[in-house]
């Protein structure tokens, strides 16, 4: 068994990255592999000596010497410095085991971005910006979700149960994060796709695929890029980007986002439950979560327009009912080339509208088009572009809608308010019209035409 982490979650173009690994093979290698449209073999590293280490207490820096429950010395994970890819975008590192004869121990490189173990997540960044649009990895929710070390955010012990557990909170140094490990919520399958929730594949892989088919240039960073270095890193990008399930965010992530939005430049999120957890970091790499952005701070509203408070749960696993959007303001730019006219609905044979869903306050009882309230937070410029029922198929809150729609302060920040947005991008021309209306108009149409 082997398994490990890239200590730095996005080392430049060509520079130098830090293998953390354990394993009780006498050596290993390591396959790097970028995901585009398709998982691409660019590089492999030589033989290295194999050493077995222990697991740590999740909220550990595993790569430093440190203690267990009962006080016993848990020794570092060893790291390795290779080379890190020339070419930026988003890669696994595939951990292959070997005997003393130099021969593998197992089969091939993978045939997805994910498996419960033996690789690594991470992503290069260019030496210098190269595109319009940044793409962001919501790292902190797949290491929400991760239970590296015996538990996760949802699932961790009550103060001074475990002995020797420094605090509430998960470290970024340990395994998974995106792959490599299983996510808490494994067992809460998607009937529509058998890769887990929570990791890259699931929702994040599929948009990279699109992206990379239709030709846009992308550049990617992660969660821990945007607290770290906030407004210089976003300064020569005029889009941010998001997908999927971007639950985490830390204030300098925030304020960093409404002061580029501010500025005149924009943000798309094809996502839902967004900007749920506010969290605080205790150090550089270990961060908890210390409540509801809408409790504890200006509400996600604010910045996002819309929140999970006003969307829901659709209850797909046991009752999979299709739920699509219904069209309002097919006049509206988003719309253009999709030939959708006021009260259609797109997206219902992907089921489009789940697993976790964002909306604003409306009057349900009103005939649309509907148009926010505004009571819950959300900008009064907000324009609601399309209403997806969450109630009809499970449960929600407030108004159980999933409401897509963007608004405009400074820059425009659009949502597409469903975390399962990047589903429809394998099969809706809606949906896929839709989002390129929006990369077109907010971050620049492709450098690359797309293939014929």
């Amino acid at each position: 068994m082997i398994r490990g982490y890239v200590e730095q979650p996005s080392p430049r173009a060509g520079g130098r990255l830090t293998l953390r690994a354990a394993t009780d093979a006498p050596r290993f290698r390591v396959e790097f592999h970028r995901c585009g449209d398709g998982l691409t073999l660019c590089a492999k590293s030589p033989w290295l000596p194999g050493a077995d280490a222990p697991p740590h207490l999740p909220a550990h820096d595993w790569g430093r010497d440190g203690a267990g429950p009962r006080g016993e010395p848990l020794r570092a994970w060893p790291g390795h410095e290779l080379p890190a890819p020339a070419e930026p975008g988003v890669y696994v590192a595939v951990l292959v085991e070997g005997d003393d004869s130099g021969r593998d121990l197992a089969g091939p490189g993978p045939a997805s971005a994910y498996a419960p173990e033996a690789q690594a997540l991470f992503v290069v960044r260019p030496a210098a910006p190269a595109a319009r649009i940044l793409y962001k990895l919501p790292l902190l929710t797949y290491h929400a979700y991760n239970v590296s070390g015996g538990w996760c955010l949802y699932n961790h012990p009550q103060p001074g149960e475990i002995p020797g557990d420094p605090a509430p909170g998960v470290s970024l140094h340990r395994p998974g994060g995106g792959t490599g490990a299983v996510p808490y919520d494994v067992t809460n399958f998607d009937p529509y796709d058998p890769t887990p929730r929570q990791t890259f594949v699931h929702w994040d892989g599929r948009f990279a695929a699109w992206l990379e088919r239709r030709g846009y240039q992308v550049d990617y960073c992660t969660d821990l890029d945007l607290h770290r270095d906030g407004d210089a890193l976003l300064a020569p990008y005029r889009l941010l980007l998001s997908a999927g399930h971007d639950e985490y965010w830390s204030d300098a992530m925030r304020a960093a986002l409404s002061r580029h939005v501010a500025a005149g430049r924009n943000a798309a999120f094809f996502g839902g439950n967004t900007c749920w957890w506010r969290v605080a970091f205790h150090d550089a790499v270990t961060f908890e979560r210390t409540g509801f952005w809408h409790e504890h701070g200006p509400p996600e509203n604010e910045l996002i327009g819309v929140s999970f408070r006003n969307g829901g749960e659709r209850d797909r696993d046991e009752h999979p009912v299709p739920v699509g959007f219904r069209v309002q303001h097919a006049g509206h730019w988003a719309y253009a080339g999709t030939g959708l006219r006021d009260g259609d609905v797109f997206g219902l044979e992907e089921c489009l509208v789940g697993y976790e869903c964002d909306g604003a306050a409306f009057d349900r009882q009103a005939a649309p088009p509907y148009v926010p309230t505004c009571a819950d937070g959300t900008p009064p410029g907000f324009t609601i572009l399309a209403v997806g029922d969450c109630a009809a198929a499970g449960w929600g809150f407030g108004n159980r809608a999933a409401t897509m729609g963007l608004h405009t302060a400074g820059g425009t920040v659009f949502t597409g308010a469903t975390t399962d947005w990047a589903r429809g991008l394998d099969g809706s021309a809606a949906v896929e019209r839709i989002t390129a209306n929006v990369l077109d108009r907010l971050g620049g149409p492709p450098a690359v035409s797309p293939p014929s």
